[in-house]
């Protein structure tokens, strides 16, 4: 029909329009249901970061949509095709398109999936069966395929107490090291300041000039360590963090001037501090992507790093802020630096970082996201009367939940208070035990999303076996029916609990669990049936 005249016309006689910029066709049976993912980064921000479109195809309609995954499942069998554009998200592509893909009818049943060709992303078809299950292990095992994590490390970095590079110099960071040892960090991460230059964020920027790009239009120094904050060089801090098993990090700019005009420079110069001061632990920011040709430099020099450290460099990509590869754009590099929050600004509660996970593991690895836990015991007055205020929740509450991905402690672990590391050293411990064994397995979010007052968990099943571990945070919750959160008509067989506290109890097809405490949670190991 002409949506426009009313003017009737036989579907079979239609066209796909722009057949020349179709990349591939994807055949699909009558009974479909389509979900676009829209994610979000630049979460400086926002903090929804993940939206979901749902469609069940009619012939009658043709639907064109714009984004980097989208999933097709056959509704009488749950059997479905996911497909992903390997870019950066859809508004900041340095190739942008109108659509990226269109379904319409495809006689004599059925339909048919366009994908939009633009010679510039590729496009990768997976194929999964089993629902929601075989989805994300899917997702998952094909985002591993681009860099096996096996580098799961604990990090920190001082910039989430908002000092910025005010204290950064060579006796804070050996009290850091040192406090990092007690709590069980593997990388202590030195954020900006540690080098001579100075960004826009530093607390000199007015009198020191400070850039955000254009790092080689001045000083040939700009990247050399500081010689005031460090007057013996980095080589103390390296001796002390390796005397205590400790790595040591470092905050990196690539120069986006110029479309990364100067992306060999910065190859030599990450490389140097590799190679010098064995640091492979690196924290890109301040990268903005203009056009395509600075796609492209970006690109190479990424590729430069990975080949020239033979992969041993481990890249956290910022994506808070600016024109970014994103989820999809660089899968290779490390883990994706998710989000800043601050209790300074009154912009952090513990739930808000677990729903981040909780909604973005549905479709992201969470092996390749790095996210937070700050000092609980800052700014408490920023937070009155607020029942989700950090303050409220115990240290090991706001750790669990990142055992399930690559944590961050956000914040000047020199400050934190003697109880909140003693607190998390059995835990932070008892995960690197575990964490190999969590993060081969598919984690599953089970569960309410989380909001700090419904409960709410993460799942690692190993499928093969129906073995694995799980996490369950009750929040204000005492008593909490896992009947109704497990998916797929699972039931526990089996229980181990690790961590936290309450009690797992079966009563005739009800399975409970009984906290002792709000704001709490258990993690344990688990087998469990599946009722077919």
């Amino acid at each position: 029909m002409n949506h426009v005249l009313g003017i009737e016309s036989d579907p079979s006689t239609n066209q796909t329009r722009d057949e020349m910029h179709v990349a591939q066709v994807i055949d699909l049976p009558q009974h479909v249901r389509m979900t676009a993912v829209t994610l979000q980064d630049r979460s400086d921000a926002c903090n929804e970061l993940v939206h979901r479109r749902h469609w069940l195809l009619h012939p009658s309609e043709i639907v064109e949509a714009r984004g980097n995954l989208f999933v097709f499942e056959n509704i009488l069998d749950q059997s479905g095709i996911i497909v992903i554009k390997q870019a950066a998200l859809p508004e900041w592509r340095a190739v942008p398109s109108d659509w990226d893909v269109r379904v319409e009818a495809n006689k004599p049943t059925g339909f048919r999936v366009c994908l939009h060709d633009d010679q510039t992303y590729p496009w990768h078809v997976l194929r999964y069966e089993g629902g929601v299950l075989g989805r994300t292990q899917v997702l998952h095992q094909f985002q591993r395929q681009f860099r096996p994590l096996t580098d799961i490390r604990f990090l920190s970095n001082t910039w989430g107490d908002r000092s910025r590079d005010a204290r950064l110099c060579e006796a804070f960071v050996l009290q850091e090291i040192d406090a990092a040892q007690r709590l069980g960090v593997e990388v202590v991460q030195l954020d900006d300041g540690w080098q001579q230059g100075r960004s826009m964020n530093s607390i000199d920027a007015k009198t020191a000039q400070g850039r955000w790009e254009g790092f080689h239009d001045g000083a040939s120094d700009f990247w050399l360590p500081d010689p005031v904050r460090f007057p013996n060089g980095l080589e103390p801090v390296i001796k002390a963090a390796k005397s205590h098993g400790v790595e040591i990090g470092l905050w990196y700019a690539p120069d986006s001037a110029d479309d990364f005009a100067h992306w060999q420079e910065d190859v030599q110069t990450v490389m140097h501090l590799c190679q010098q001061y064995d640091v492979r632990h690196f924290k890109f920011d301040s990268i903005n992507v203009r056009s395509r040709q600075g796609e492209v430099n970006l690109h190479r020099m990424l590729d430069a790093i990975q080949e020239q450290s033979s992969r041993r460099i481990v890249i956290d990509l910022d994506i808070t802020a600016a024109s970014r590869p994103g989820y999809f754009g660089r899968m290779d590099c490390g883990p994706l630096f998710v989000a800043n929050r601050y209790t300074d600004n009154h912009w952090y509660w513990p739930h808000q970082t677990f729903r981040m996970l909780w909604q973005l593991a549905h479709w992201i690895d969470p092996i390749r996201l790095r996210l937070m836990l700050l000092n609980r015991n800052r700014n408490t007055l920023k937070y009155p009367d607020d029942p989700l205020a950090p303050a409220c929740i115990t240290s090991t509450s706001i750790f669990a939940p990142l055992m399930f991905c690559q944590p961050l402690a956000w914040c000047e672990l020199c400050n934190l208070p003697e109880h909140d590391l003693a607190e998390l050293d059995p835990l932070v411990a008892l995960w690197k035990e575990h964490r190999q064994a969590i993060h081969a397995n598919t984690i599953l979010p089970i569960g309410h999303e989380p909001d700090g007052v419904r409960w709410s968990g993460l799942m690692s099943l190993n499928i093969q076996d129906m073995t694995g571990y799980l996490l369950v945070c009750n929040h204000q919750q005492e008593h909490i029916n896992l009947t109704e959160g497990l998916p797929d008509g699972m039931r526990l067989l089996n229980t181990m609990k690790l961590a936290g506290d309450g009690q797992i109890d079966s009563v005739a097809s009800i399975q409970s669990l009984d906290m002792l405490h709000q704001q709490s949670f258990w993690f344990g190991s688990i087998t469990l049936s599946q009722h077919v």
